[in-house]
């Protein structure tokens, strides 16, 4: 996600509850990544889990756009 779109994301959480709720879901997911990433090597099921976190963390930073765009 670039600056300017956070940016406009973290003004509009203040009053969006449901922008709130995917933004923490998108930090948590971020902190779940980041800690796959960390690793040497992924198993095949740690793979697979570190696909599915990605398409979860894209398809929510699609929605906060939708929304924050509003």
């Amino acid at each position: 996600m670039e600056s300017y779109e956070r940016e406009r994301i973290e003004r509009a959480v203040e009053t969006n509850f449901e922008l709130k709720k995917l933004y923490e879901q998108h930090l948590e997911l971020d902190q779940k990544l980041k800690k796959l990433g960390k690793q040497r090597f992924l198993t095949k099921q740690e793979e697979s889990e570190e696909r599915r976190l990605k398409q979860l963390k894209l398809r929510g930073v699609e929605r906060m756009l939708r929304i924050a765009a509003g």
